[in-house]
């Protein structure tokens, strides 16, 4: 059973809810995001396994065949923004 809504939503509810992603140092391109992304799937509670540097996806699930990778856009180039 695939756990991308419930992630989605999860993801959603906590910026509703001011929990906002923020970057804990200007060379921190990505792990600010990752950490705040790995949050929303403790809260749910699911299993889930993370990547070594530079291997995909950053999380893979356990108990599905879904898996995340998170990356942060940085500007010049590109706003810096999340994707899914």
């Amino acid at each position: 059973m695939s756990v991308v809504l419930d992630v989605f939503i999860k993801c959603v509810e906590a910026v509703r809810q001011g929990e906002l992603i923020e970057s804990v140092s200007t060379k921190d391109k990505e792990f600010h995001f990752q950490n705040w992304f790995q949050k929303r799937l403790e809260s749910l509670n699911l299993f889930f396994e993370t990547s070594g540097r530079n291997t995909y996806p950053d999380f893979r699930m356990v108990n599905s065949a879904d898996g995340f990778e998170v990356k942060g856009l940085a500007w010049p180039g590109r706003e810096k923004d999340m994707e899914i």
